[in-house]
């Protein structure tokens, strides 16, 4: 199995969902997320984003040697998923006439294929599973994450007649929060503004290069502040039905152009959740 052949498989599922109203990548990332069963490694971005879709009722995946090492056995005509490993190599490059080298550093794709431990003999051997717990990530209230993260970070929020971030000056804007339908809205808004304001300092764009309209960049932008707003809406337990109506709306927006670019999704994901994961925090060293 190829790499390609995964991230195909996963868009597949992504537009199905989205077509249907589903907003595939938010339960996944909350509470009891899939993981490696033997390591306790949650999966990541596309990882788990594809892994979750597949519906399965328990969050534990693993290898088919992992199983056999164990003393498992995966059941006759199952079928796994695909999933990406994503590593890092380094390339030394000297130009022509140049007296230094440089480093280049490139990305190493790698696909795996992984069983959910239902798809074993797991009861049979009375193999006992880890115990599944509430998401420790769980943050107090919307007001705290925002105000905890924009005076971290030195944004200044003020009220206009839109929402937006300014990189400029390093700003967000909002309506005032009475123009809202309601409070749930409001914070769904800004965590969006508050997403993108994770942009220049992750790297994703510079502060000096505005992120234009209808440019590449700003679509690839407005897809990850929107899946990353979902993710920050669900952890902080705003996501009612009328917010996930409207998140669900301007997703599914989303469908045609997730078809047409395979790469999009793989890396709106994973740049949604290490966003997300930067303003509570909590970001950790990135692998796939």
């Amino acid at each position: 199995m190829k790499a390609a052949d995964v991230t195909a498989k996963i868009n597949e599922r992504m537009i199905q969902a989205l077509t249907q109203g589903e907003i595939p990548w938010v339960k996944p990332w909350t509470a009891n997320g899939p993981r490696n069963l033997f390591s306790g490694r949650p999966y990541t971005g596309i990882n788990r984003v594809g892994l979750a879709l597949t519906r399965r009722s328990l969050p534990f995946w693993a290898t088919y040697r992992q199983y056999l090492a164990a003393g498992l056995q995966v059941r006759k005509g199952e079928h796994g998923e695909g999933i990406i490993y994503v590593s890092r190599g380094v390339k030394t490059e000297k130009e022509e006439g140049a007296t230094e080298e440089k480093k280049r550093t490139f990305s190493i794709f790698k696909a795996f294929v992984v069983f959910n431990v239902e798809q074993t003999d797991y009861e049979e051997k009375g193999f006992t599973l880890p115990e599944i717990t509430h998401d420790i990530r769980q943050i107090p209230a919307c007001e705290d994450l925002i105000g905890d993260y924009t005076e971290r970070e030195g944004i200044m929020i003020s009220t206009g007649d839109h929402a937006a971030y300014i990189p400029k000056s390093d700003s967000i804007i909002c309506p005032d929060a009475r123009l809202f339908r309601s409070k749930e809205h409001r914070y769904a808004v800004l965590y969006h503004e508050c997403i993108n304001s994770t942009g220049p300092r992750l790297g994703r764009f510079n502060r000096a290069d505005p992120v234009k309209f209808g440019s590449g960049t700003y679509g690839r932008e407005e897809l990850v502040a929107e899946i990353g707003s979902a993710y920050l809406a669900a952890l902080t337990r705003i996501d009612s039905e009328s917010v996930i109506e409207n998140q669900t709306a301007y997703l599914q927006n989303w469908a045609k152009a997730i078809q047409a670019d395979d790469g999009m999704i793989m890396y709106a994901a994973g740049k949604a959740e290490k966003a997300a994961d930067f303003m509570i925090g909590q970001l950790e060293e990135e692998t796939s």
